[in-house]
C-alpha cells in the first residue's frame, strides 16, 4: 500500500543565479537526487521567480554518461507485427485519421496530434530525440511515409527497411524542411532551449507545427512532492518549463502558441511516491519493473490515473503538449 507522504520542496535558500530563459535573477535552490538508476548523486536546481522555470544550476559537461545503453528510449522494443496485423494497422490508421478516433490510449493521442496539426500520410515528419525510433516505426505501420528521426545519443545511424531513418545528430544538423516536428519529452533535455526552437522554426514549412510535449513545473505534483517529484529526473532534465516559460521562448523564436493540452499520467504519483521512499525507477521494487512486487495495489494505480485525468482537465497535470506554429 502506498504511504501518501509528502514533503516540502524548498530549502529556503535564495540564489542570484541568472535564469537562462527570461534573464531574471534570484529564486530558490533545491538539491535533487538522480533516482532513475538509483545513483543518488545530488544536483542543484533553482526556480526562476518570474517565468517559474525550474532549471539545473550547472549543466553537466558530459551529458552522454547519463544516457547509458539501458536508458528507456535507447532500449525500447520495436513493434514487429505479422503480415495480417500490418493490414490491420494500416486500416486502423485510415479510420483514425480520416473518419473517426476512439479510445483514450497511446494510438488515440497520436492521431489527436496529427489532426490538430493537419498532418497527413504524405507529410514530412521528424521526431527529435526519438531514441531507436519506436514512434516513427509505429507511424510507418499506420501508413505515414516520410519519416525521419534525430537523436545524438543513439549508438549509430539507424536505417530501417520501411524507410525510417534515425540520424545520430541534433535537429540543427538536418538540412531539409518538415511539415511536422515532434519533440516528445526531449525539449527538457536540451542545453539551449531558445536555440532549439530557432532551429525548429528554420526547419518548419510556413504555417506548419512543432508538437512540443514536456513535463511542466506549474503543477500539482511539484507542489506536493517537491524534490521527490518524478519528472525532475536529475540531471537529464535540464529545464522543467511552465506555460509561461514556453510562451516566452516561443515568442522570441518567432513561433505562435496555437494550443495547449495537459496529458500527464499516473506515474507522476507512483513514481514520486517511490522516490520519496528511496526506490529508484530501475529496481525490483519499482512499479515500472515489477508491478506485482511494488508498493502499490491495482486500486492505487487506478486511483492515480483517475486523479491524473482530473488534474489534466483543470490544467494542473505535470505534463503538457504545446502546439507551436510557424506563422
Amino acid at each position: 500500500m502506498w504511504l501518501g507522504i509528502s514533503q516540502s520542496a524548498t530549502e529556503n535558500v535564495v540564489t542570484q543565479d541568472l535564469c537562462r530563459i527570461c534573464g531574471q535573477t534570484g529564486g530558490e535552490v533545491f538539491s535533487v537526487r538522480e533516482m532513475m538508476f538509483g545513483l543518488r548523486e545530488e544536483f542543484a536546481y533553482f526556480q526562476c521567480p518570474r517565468c517559474r522555470c525550474l532549471q539545473i544550476r550547472d549543466i553537466p559537461a558530459d551529458l552522454g554518461r547519463h544516457y547509458p545503453s539501458n536508458y528507456y528510449s535507447l532500449n525500447a522494443p520495436l513493434v514487429q507485427p505479422l503480415l495480417l496485423d500490418r493490414w490491420r494497422w494500416r486500416w486502423e490508421g485510415r479510420l483514425r485519421r480520416s473518419l473517426l478516433n476512439f479510445g483514450h490510449g497511446r494510438r488515440s493521442r497520436i492521431f489527436q496530434w496529427m489532426r490538430r496539426t493537419s498532418t497527413d500520410f504524405g507529410s514530412a515528419i521528424v521526431d527529435v530525440g526519438c531514441g531507436r525510433g519506436k514512434l516513427l516505426n509505429e507511424l510507418s505501420l499506420f501508413g505515414f511515409r516520410d519519416l525521419t528521426g534525430a537523436d545524438p545519443f543513439v549508438a549509430e545511424e539507424l536505417r530501417y527497411a520501411n524507410g525510417v531513418v534515425v540520424h545520430k545528430c541534433e535537429l540543427s544538423a538536418l538540412e531539409r524542411r518538415f511539415d511536422l516536428i515532434m519533440m516528445h519529452h526531449t525539449f527538457e533535455h536540451v542545453p539551449d532551449p531558445l536555440g532549439t526552437l530557432l532551429a525548429a522554426r528554420e526547419r518548419l514549412q510556413p504555417g506548419r507545427f512543432l508538437v512540443l510535449r514536456v513535463p511542466v513545473a506549474d503543477c500539482h505534483a511539484w507542489r506536493k512532492y517537491g524534490v521527490h517529484w518524478f519528472a525532475l529526473d536529475a540531471p537529464r532534465h535540464l529545464y522543467l518549463h511552465t506555460e509561461k516559460s514556453i510562451r516566452w521562448l516561443a515568442e522570441r523564436a518567432g513561433l505562435e502558441l496555437a494550443g495547449v493540452e495537459w496529458d500527464s499520467g499516473a506515474h507522476q504519483f507512483w513514481g514520486s511516491e517511490q522516490y520519496l521512499n528511496d526506490i529508484p525507477l530501475y529496481s525490483p521494487r519499482s512499479h515500472y519493473e515489477n508491478p506485482r512486487g511494488s508498493m502499490f495495489s491495482r486500486a492505487d494505480v487506478r486511483r492515480f490515473e483517475k486523479e491524473s485525468q482530473q488534474l489534466n482537465a483543470t490544467g494542473q497535470g505535470d505534463a503538457a503538449c504545446f502546439y507551436l506554429q510557424r506563422s
